[in-house]
Formats: structure tokens, sequence, C-alpha cells
């Protein structure tokens, strides 16, 4: 079992079979989207899974899928537009509105909306709304700036509030630039945290050391 509110550098479809069934309230994360380039301004990722065939994409979704399923109560996550296909249907989808976002999509214009899929329990969740209208980080000035997707803070803290509660456990097995583990330090929630790039480990760990307010377990 993994330690709490912890970041592991590693690969999350080992480090996850550490974990029991069911054992964590609340995944949520942002998986790879098999990308070279995303996010604003088409930022590098200096590693990870990255434009590897279709095939081998696929059977890594389902291979994630099937560990966060199984140590989920609730799975929360944003699956990349083109990729939706990749994955079992969901118990519901949101639509994230980003109206100032500058990626391009395929189509010649501008991505600004992503989904958000949802599977598991969530009989404690009222969703007023499917549609949630916060905007991307197209500039940022904290540690996250030399990640190129960092997810928004406030999208992030919504989605954790509404799926979670205090003393809950939220995991991501994507960690990224440490959005997960910083809002759920400052909100009372247990965590853990798996980033596979150390780079953006040393980035998570700085954004989350920062916060002053943690649980005790």
């Amino acid at each position: 079992m993994l330690k709490l509110n912890k970041i592991y550098c590693g690969d999350c479809l080992e480090l996850m079979k550490e974990i029991p069934d069911k054992c964590t309230d609340l995944i949520l994360t942002d998986p790879p989207y098999n990308a070279k380039n995303i996010g604003p301004h088409n930022r590098k990722y200096s590693s990870g899974k990255m434009q590897i065939s279709l095939r081998e994409y696929r059977k890594f979704c389902k291979a994630w899928f099937k560990e966060a399923r199984r140590i989920s109560k609730t799975l929360v996550f944003t699956p990349g537009i083109a990729n939706t296909h990749n994955y079992p249907q969901p118990k519901w989808i949101i639509a994230w509105f980003k109206p100032a976002a500058v990626s391009y999509n395929r189509m010649g214009g501008f991505n600004v909306w992503e989904p958000i899929f949802v599977y598991g329990d969530t009989k404690i969740v009222r969703l007023p709304q499917d549609l949630i209208k916060i905007n991307t980080l197209n500039f940022s000035k904290g540690p996250e700036k030399d990640h190129p997707c960092p997810k928004p803070i406030d999208l992030w803290s919504y989605l954790i509030h509404l799926f979670s509660k205090q003393k809950d456990l939220v995991g991501d097995p994507f960690l990224g630039s440490g959005t997960t583990s910083e809002i759920c330090k400052s909100c009372y929630r247990n965590w853990w945290g798996i980033e596979i790039n150390p780079k953006y480990v040393k980035i998570a760990k700085k954004r989350t050391k920062h916060v002053q307010q943690e649980l005790l377990v």
C-alpha cells in the first residue's frame, strides 16, 4: 500500500498494483493523450506516452483504466476529446468549456471544450449543471509554468470538492505538475500521487510543499 500524502516517481501501471481494491475514495487525473505536443502554444512533453501506435495507446488506456477502477470508488478524468472511444461508457460526461483556449483542433479552429468522464459512486454528488466554464492556464507564473499543460486550480478544486469530502483519500496516477496534491493538502483531503517524469515530480513537490495546511491521519 502506498503511503498517504506522498508523491511517488514511477510507472502508475506498476505502483497501482500495490493499492488494495476500492481503498481510494476518488481518483481525479489527466492521463496522457498520445500527443507529442499539447496544451497552450503546443509545448512539448519531455517524456511519457506520446505518439505511440494507436494499438499500443489503446492497450495503455485499457491497462491504467482497469487498475484505476479497481482501486477507486469514484473515477473522474479528462480523456482528451479525440480519445473518448478508448474508454468504456462513463456514468456521465461533464463538458469543460474554456472559451479563451489557444490550442488548435483538427478542424482548423480552436479546442474550446473538453469532456470529463465520471465513473463509479456519485450518490453524494449533485451536479447543478453539467457544463463548467473555466479557462485554461495559457500563462502561469508559478512552478507549474515548466509543465506543458497544467490543469487549472479552479477546475480541479471544483471537482475535488464536488466528488469528495474532508478526510477522503484522493489519488492521481498521472500527477503531472501537482495540481491534485496541492489542492488536497489545502482542503483536508488525504492523497497520493504518481508521476513517471522526474522533472515534473520536482515541480509537484515544490508546489505541494508550500501549502501549510495538512491533514493529520
